[in-house]
């Protein structure tokens, strides 16, 4: 039977309601349904971890558990997928689960990987394991020439040396002279050097500046290391005739 229409906060329910029982599994083998502390649909689920463990004082083998800070959320969503929770600040009807069921569970690996796997999971539209598997030549060569303009970048920042890496990490940059381009608003150079200070007058602000030598603060700027990445399985696409 098909589920009804859902609005994608939960399967086969039109709406999630604005409270909801939730089932946890802890990893001393415990499982609590949070019914009595009534979850809400739009409690984060740092709120919901905080009163999980509030709850788990009450039942034997709590002595077994860590800090709270040490776990992580995991569950399944509605694409059939098991996915762990980092953002703890995302809230349960955003989460897409399948059921209203979280399991509590040491995170393994590299913490930061998973997170960035995850966002270019959601930029691509399709899981970074899967993205490895597709053999279409054009995706292919698509790759290549994107990791090509990411090289020419890196090496173009690297051309004036300081100066061009100064570009890159500050983005407002305050010219020394006039030359502008013609599609650029002209303003009266003069008043340029004061804009910042200007714009905490206007909101009541402290502004924060910092004389420094510039030798020391370039000294300080990151190093711009591209490694070009190997692609599995892909093979150099055959010269034009």
């Amino acid at each position: 039977m098909p589920p009804r229409p859902s609005s994608g906060e939960f399967w086969g329910i039109h709406l999630m309601p604005p409270r909801i029982f939730v089932d946890c599994l802890l990893p001393n083998g415990m499982s609590l349904t949070l019914e009595t502390l009534e979850c809400l649909r739009a409690a984060t689920l740092i709120t919901i971890k905080h009163e999980l463990f509030k709850e788990a004082r009450k039942y034997p083998l709590h002595h077994l558990l860590q800090e709270e800070t040490s776990y992580i959320f995991v569950s399944v969503t509605q694409d059939a997928e098991r996915e762990e929770f980092y953002y703890e600040t995302s809230r349960l009807c955003d989460l897409r689960l399948f059921q209203p069921f979280l399991k509590v569970i040491e995170p393994v690996g590299n913490r930061e990987k998973k997170i960035l796997n995850r966002e270019i999971g959601f930029a691509i539209g399709m899981p970074v394991c899967e993205f490895d598997l597709v053999k279409d030549p054009e995706v292919q060569d698509f790759r290549r020439n994107i990791l090509n303009v990411c090289k020419d970048s890196v090496e173009f920042q690297d051309v004036n040396g300081h100066h061009s890496q100064i570009i890159v990490v500050i983005w407002v940059i305050i010219s020394d002279n006039n030359d502008k381009q013609k599609y650029t608003l002209k303003i009266n150079h003069d008043c340029l050097q004061e804009q910042y200070v200007r714009s905490c007058i206007m909101l009541g602000r402290m502004p924060n500046l910092m004389l420094m030598a510039k030798d020391s603060f370039c000294s300080q700027l990151p190093m711009d290391n591209f490694t070009m990445p190997s692609t599995p399985g892909a093979s150099p696409l055959p010269p034009p005739t």
